[in-house]
């Protein structure tokens, strides 16, 4: 991953892309802070925990960006936004994801709310396996209305 994001740089240097460059050097200045901060070299899950934390940052400024009417900033959000998405993998479909849900309730004892973390952490396990990314409100919410 570290790789493709300095080919990626390298390309909007060239290209003189400079929404890309700017979304590339901030992911690799995040990648760079963990690394020092915690004296590690990163592994590529740690990269895509990163890339989501920036996702979500830029939606919360979104929103921001959004009720406070500023367009110009709210276009340019949208275009970081969909730059970042290209390294993070892709979420799985809903359905894909009720049908391992109900699958892993099947399996418990006891079907009530109690389980609702064990489900949880069960259903993302089996998600990530699969090479999919989870977003855990979503997931939270699929697992409670199957629960109830």
């Amino acid at each position: 991953m570290k790789t493709r994001l300095m080919n990626d740089f390298k390309e909007s240097m060239k290209a003189k892309d400079a929404t890309r460059k700017a979304v590339v050097t901030e992911i690799r200045g995040a990648i760079k802070n963990k690394e020092i901060n915690e004296k590690i070299e990163v592994t590529d899950a740690q990269i895509t925990t990163i890339i989501q934390k920036i996702q979500k940052e830029m939606h919360e400024s979104l929103d921001a960006f959004e009720k406070a009417g500023n367009a110009e900033q709210v276009a340019e959000l949208k275009a970081r936004l969909e730059i970042v998405a290209t390294y993070l993998p892709k979420e799985m479909d809903e359905a894909e994801m009720k049908a391992i849900i109900e699958k892993v309730i099947e399996d418990l004892d006891d079907k009530s709310m109690k389980n609702m973390g064990r489900t949880i952490a069960s259903v993302k396990s089996q998600v990530e396996g699969a090479g999919f990314l989870v977003n855990g409100g979503k997931l939270s919410g699929l697992v409670k209305a199957a629960l109830s």
